[in-house]
């Protein structure tokens, strides 16, 4: 069966909700997203469906990959989403589509793409490296009920607030974030994220971004000097006072051991790995 590969600018978005929960219905994490989530999906990751490939029969989508792509780095594509429906399987279309959409996409200046996968989908890592991916880091992802016992912290104000500058918050991190949890993921989700900041004499020492729609924790961080003072517990405590437990926050680095024991410490537990794969082109 033979198919033909296009990008998926004009295809539309409720047609593209249909194949994706379609492709997502058996997946390790069943996924079922409606045409809203996905609209929102598409812009948090800045998705860009000319840079998006699919696999067609007439007009019928099969198989796609969304990638997202920045006005700041247009050298790194992310992808955001892989699927093929149940019927098309077996037939090596994601590798097959790479194979065809990577001279496209090294003559529009893109030099690498990235993406995660859930460390036990062993058939898509296979998928992945055989298109030529190799995995870079291991992320953990968290989910946990935030206790709701607040203590009184003297001088420490916790406020709404915009998403604070990146040059302010950015000495905050001890990881760079994966492409959904980075600043321009946050802003460009404005309007579905609610932020808080910790103020100790006016100065932003901490702040928390949330996803209200499923209460992923986007980013938190508080200044180096000014942690174990309680102030990153003051800020789960308040985004949980607002709204509800639990919370998710995924793809934190294996390695940032000081998040970890943090999660750990607010009483969340690991819920699965993820790794970053990374092909250059």
């Amino acid at each position: 069966m033979l198919y033909r590969f296009h990008h998926l600018k004009g295809v539309a978005t409720n047609q593209l909700c249909q194949v994706f929960n379609e492709a997502f219905s058996d997946y390790v994490i069943p996924m079922q997203l409606t045409v809203s989530l996905l609209q929102q999906k598409l812009t948090g990751e800045s998705i860009q469906l000319d840079c998006s490939a699919g696999a067609f029969q007439g007009d019928d989508l099969y198989g796609f990959i969304l990638h997202g792509r920045e006005e700041s780095r247009p050298e790194v594509l992310y992808n955001g989403g892989t699927g093929v429906v149940p019927m098309a399987r077996g037939r090596h279309l994601v590798q097959e589509l790479y194979e065809y959409f990577i001279p496209k996409y090294q003559q529009q200046g893109v030099k690498e793409i990235l993406l995660e996968v859930i460390a036990t989908n062993q058939k898509a890592i296979k998928a992945y490296e055989n298109a030529g991916f190799e995995q870079q880091r291991r992320f953990l992802c968290f989910k946990g009920e935030v206790p709701l016992t607040k203590k009184a912290m003297k001088g420490v104000l916790i406020q709404k607030n915009l998403l604070p500058p990146e040059s302010i918050v950015h000495p905050f991190a001890d990881q760079v974030p994966s492409w959904s949890n980075s600043i321009a993921s946050v802003r460009r989700e404005k309007q579905h994220t609610t932020t808080w900041v910790a103020l100790v004499e006016h100065e932003i020492v901490g702040y928390i971004s949330v996803f209200l729609a499923s209460r992923r924790i986007r980013q938190i961080g508080v200044k180096k000097e000014m942690r174990r003072r309680g102030i990153g517990t003051a800020l789960m405590q308040q985004a949980a006072e607002a709204l509800g437990n639990p919370f998710t926050l995924i793809n934190v680095d294996a390695q940032n051991k000081g998040l970890i024991s943090f999660l750990e410490h607010m009483g969340m537990s690991e819920i699965l790995t993820q790794y970053e794969m990374k092909i250059c082109i």
